[in-house]
């Protein structure tokens, strides 16, 4: 799966998305070593939790930001971030925190460009596919670009809906 990114890590822009960030792509092959089940429950999503931010802690694009920045005890995160895929995933209702205003605070202490939001989808997506095979593996994938797109649109001032540049004309014969 191509992720936009040239073979030196740099994000290759397609401007096929509202915000830039790098499009989504379904799995074409599966990914090597062997058959892999889908996300099935809480269980697979703390695994796949654990081990994408095990990943980015140590990412050399975004782990200081958790590292660093924001000094995230990735233990006590852990169980929240469950708590968000699992809503997500499975209309759970666990997740009631808010998720844009963390990535706001996050954004005031550094900001959080195109490059932090591209290289997030790039371990996540390679993340999932490690891991999982089907139609949750493939939805967390959907919605982490959604999700994305969304906060990085918001967190940079503009509007989160990707098709906030669409208006309807005024009308020409005056009502």
């Amino acid at each position: 799966m191509t992720m936009g990114f040239a073979k030196d890590g740099a994000h290759l822009n397609s401007g096929r998305t509202a915000s830039n960030l790098t499009p989504y792509e379904p799995a074409t092959a599966p990914t090597p070593g062997g058959d892999r089940s889908d996300i099935a429950g809480r269980e697979d999503i703390l695994r796949l939790v654990e081990t994408f931010y095990t990943r980015a802690f140590a990412d050399e694009v975004i782990g200081h930001i958790f590292t660093t920045v924001v000094h995230m005890d990735l233990p006590k995160h852990m169980p929240i971030m469950a708590d968000f895929w699992q809503t997500v995933l499975f209309k759970a209702g666990l997740y009631s925190r808010n998720a844009l205003q963390v990535h706001f605070d996050i954004h005031a202490l550094e900001p959080l460009t195109l490059e932090h939001f591209n290289r997030w989808l790039q371990l996540w997506t390679n993340t999932v596919d490690e891991l999982f095979s089907g139609e949750k593996a493939e939805m967390a994938k959907v919605q982490a670009h959604l999700i994305a797109g969304s906060l990085h649109r918001r967190v940079t001032g503009r509007p989160a809906s990707r098709y906030s540049s669409i208006s309807l004309r005024p009308d020409a014969g005056g009502s």
